[in-house]
């Protein structure tokens, strides 16, 4: 099926990890370290801003918007009361150059991607692996797979029992077992995309991901089949999140290019919204 995404706001210099949490989308915009509330009519508020470029974030509860935030170049986890600010981990021990996407489980252990080369870099994504690494609810840090080209956007499905995270430089889904310890285990591969770079990820009720190639968004089985294709247009997608009030509306945020030097510190990335079949499931949003 094809979709035709629609406007909702602007404002962002490079919208990325979308949430869905107590009746409103939530995204960060990256380089500007600043995290917002998104209204179904497409208000936004600031909700948080950090010291450093900012990406993935989890809320902590169902009952408020405290959350935990990966802290890009600073490569640390910050924890957020709803008004201050605390560091939780500090992942640094792992030797990653910066960390990126996350996923919190509901017994309180972050899976984290992070990349080993420099920020900024060329042509390096799809040749240097990368750990992810897991920070537990108190904040112990640890590696949970060693080698990953690229780790990005991550989803747990609702039993807890999987973990699905899209590897950028592998073009593809990876789906590990989550054991009762935190640990992961059983790598396989979920579903391939050719030639593409998946990003951002989330999972729906049938077990299918929505997952970000850029140019366009795909509705993938696992295995691979597509059923489902957003075409972005002038903009690129970086990440998605099902939600609103039935979880049926596919939210796509969208930077106006990858390259930082094409968007120049514009406020030229935008949020666009489709109307899909499938509801939301499973994490990183608290449904």
């Amino acid at each position: 099926m094809e979709h035709t995404p629609e406007f909702l706001c602007d404002g962002f210099v490079f919208p990325e990890t979308p949430r869905w949490h107590r009746g409103s989308f939530y995204c960060c915009s990256i380089d500007e370290g600043l995290i917002y509330r998104i209204e179904p009519d497409g208000s936004k508020a600031l909700l948080v801003e950090i010291d450093d470029m900012v990406s993935g974030f989890c809320f902590l509860s169902r009952d408020s918007e405290a959350m935990v935030i990966a802290s890009i170049t600073q490569k640390k986890l910050l924890e957020w009361d709803g008004t201050n600010l605390r560091e939780f981990a500090d992942v640094a021990s792992t030797g990653c150059n910066m960390v990126n996407d996350m996923v919190r489980t509901e017994r309180g252990d972050c899976y984290v991607g992070s990349l080993s080369f420099p920020v900024g870099a060329k042509g390096l994504f799809d040749q240097v692996p990368s750990p992810i690494i897991r920070v537990d609810s108190h904040g112990n840090v640890s590696i949970a797979d060693e080698k990953v080209l690229f780790p990005n956007g991550f989803v747990v499905t609702p039993d807890g029992a999987t973990l699905i995270v899209a590897s950028t430089g592998w073009s593809n889904l990876l789906a590990y077992d989550l054991k009762g310890d935190g640990s992961l285990s059983n790598r396989r591969v979920f579903a391939t995309i050719p030639g593409s770079a998946p990003d951002g990820i989330c999972l729906d009720a049938e077990g299918a991901v929505w997952v970000t190639t850029h140019e366009n968004v795909y509705r993938v089985l696992e295995g691979g089949e597509i059923t489902d294709r957003v075409d972005m247009g002038s903009h690129k997608a970086s990440a998605c999140m099902l939600g609103g009030d039935d979880r049926r509306t596919l939210l796509i945020t969208a930077p106006l290019s990858h390259d930082r030097s094409a968007i120049g510190g514009k406020r030229s990335g935008r949020l666009y919204t489709v109307r899909v079949d499938v509801p939301g499931a499973g994490l990183p949003s608290l449904y």
